[in-house]
């Protein structure tokens, strides 16, 4: 996925400053895409060059003033053109440098690989606590969005907490298997 599809994908559900699309990013799509700031206003730059969004220049006399952007027709197209586009390569095509790094640990002690691993873990936990928020956060920005539409929110959050639990699991195992060779 692009930054500039979730870009068009977010503005698909209404109009947008930069701000608001960064912290629609980070409270409901960042445990699967992260988004800065600067790369969001960067595409934003891009998609308006491309005919994909317009900008609406807002004069704010009490605030600065505002950019808020809007999504094109040809911007719904080609962001349903790439909803409809087959998306198995991301399946055969994934990098994970942890796995890369653990896949040559065989080269230093056990202790020490036990140690990434339980660090993997923490990580891990810490990661799924932040993303206890999501159910709120899925709550509190579903007015005026259909139901099936919010179904999908739930459904990428549940793959979140499964993947977490899953490597989760995966690292005590990993671990335990170690333990033989200490």
């Amino acid at each position: 996925m692009s930054l500039s599809h979730g870009i068009l994908g977010f503005l698909s559900y209404g109009n947008m400053t930069g701000y608001d699309l960064a912290k629609v990013f980070n409270s409901s799509v960042n445990f699967f895409w992260c988004a800065q700031n600067s790369h969001i206003y960067l595409e934003l730059n891009k998609l308006e060059k491309q005919g994909y969004v317009s900008c609406e220049h807002i004069i704010q006399s009490d605030k600065p003033n505002k950019k808020l952007y809007h999504i094109t027709e040809s911007g719904k197209e080609e962001f349903l053109n790439w909803l409809s586009k087959d998306s198995s390569e991301t399946v055969e095509k994934n990098k994970n440098a942890f796995l890369l790094k653990l896949f040559f640990s065989g080269e230093m002690k056990p202790e020490e690989s036990i140690k990434i691993l339980k660090k993997f873990i923490d990580d891990c936990q810490k990661y799924s606590d932040r993303m206890s928020s999501i159910p709120e956060n899925i709550s509190k920005n579903r007015d005026g969005i259909e139901d099936y539409k919010i179904l999908y929110w739930e459904m990428t959050a549940d793959f979140g907490y499964s993947y977490i639990n899953l490597c989760i699991e995966w690292a005590k195992r990993c671990i335990q298997k170690l333990e033989v060779y200490k």
